[in-house]
């Protein structure tokens, strides 16, 4: 039979609330299928873009737009300033919405199951 006994050191039992403390803050975004540079620019409703380049670079953006040159542009606000960045098309390998409803539930199921997991360590460990 296998001795659980060195889970009852008083500082690994501290390091697992820790971690699991630290998982629970983490959130969790779900993006759709790719889509068009066009279609981006068109979509109005709100949500983020996750811009991925051919080089395997990644790149979160409140909106795209495009402006009065024909040039793609991405908007995104950093330490409160809205921040534009040029959006190259042939640079780009796909484009991502954030899916909403999924995000929302993924963060409610990781919280529901951290919180329950840590209810069944306090359960366990605390006879």
């Amino acid at each position: 039979m296998i001795s659980l006994k060195f889970l009852n050191n008083k500082s690994l039992n501290k390091i697992i609330i820790i971690l699991v403390c630290f998982c629970l803050l983490q959130s969790c975004k779900v993006y759709q299928d790719p889509i068009s540079l066009n279609e981006a620019a068109n979509n109005t409703s709100k949500g983020y873009y996750k811009v991925t380049m051919h080089n395997g670079d990644e790149y979160i953006y409140e909106r795209i737009e495009l402006n009065n040159d024909n040039n793609y542009i991405g908007f995104l606000i950093k330490d409160k300033q809205p921040t534009e960045t040029v959006l190259k098309t042939e640079e780009i390998k796909s484009i991502q919405k954030q899916n909403k409803k999924s995000s929302g539930f993924s963060n409610f199921l990781g919280i529901g199951v951290g919180i329950g997991s840590i209810v069944l360590a306090v359960l366990m460990f605390g006879n």
